[in-house]
């Protein structure tokens, strides 16, 4: 067994403080599919989720003396990770596809993961709810209850083309609003980390 091999990551972070680079590589490996794993669900990006991860653990490295740990070395690096998906989010346009389905792409089997996915959720249901009337009852039509523009028309005695705008008005208000929130959330961890 090598040395580093059955230490914690919390011993692992310690050794890291203390200017072992090995202990840097052992995280690394220890860490590093379940966090692209948690970023690929989202972003649907290898070459970015690749970039994420080894921007996390460059910033591991160049902070590990300021790293003050409040649950689990696990939970930092997923908290870390989510909120630097948010980040990447933000900053690059988003898509209408990026909304379809969050909660299943998101999904993993950790507690971690799942509480990313209740706050996303419940942030998002937020800002539906602020929406205009007919447009969050047509965005849902469309999200929650998965029918077609056509049918939605139908049922709401409306034409095709309002729906397909009031879709694309909640998009855009929903994006804008997502832009906001997970900058917030993003500058709150800062402070508080």
């Amino acid at each position: 067994m090598l040395a580093n091999e059955g230490r914690t990551d919390e011993e692992l972070l310690h050794l890291l403080q203390n200017g072992d680079e090995q202990a840097l590589t052992w995280l690394y490996r220890r860490h590093w599919e379940p966090l692209f794993l948690a970023a690929y669900q989202v972003l649907k990006d290898k070459e970015a989720c690749k970039d994420l991860v080894q921007e996390l653990f460059t910033e591991v490295w160049q902070k590990c003396n300021h790293i003050q740990l409040t649950g689990s070395f696990k939970a930092y690096l997923s908290a870390s990770i989510r909120y630097k998906v948010f980040r990447y989010i933000r900053q690059h346009p988003a898509h209408e596809a990026l909304f379809e389905h969050l909660t299943e792409r998101m999904q993993t089997p950790s507690p971690e993961s799942e509480l990313a996915v209740k706050e996303l959720q419940a942030l998002l249901n937020t800002l539906v709810a602020t929406l205009p009337e007919k447009c969050a009852t047509i965005y849902r039509m469309s999200r929650e209850q998965h029918l077609s523009y056509k049918e939605i028309a139908t049922r709401l005695n409306v034409s095709v083309k309002t729906v397909e705008n009031q879709i694309n008005i909640a998009l855009r208000r929903l994006r804008t609003g997502l832009h906001y929130s997970i900058g917030f959330l993003a500058l709150l961890s800062m402070l508080l980390s």
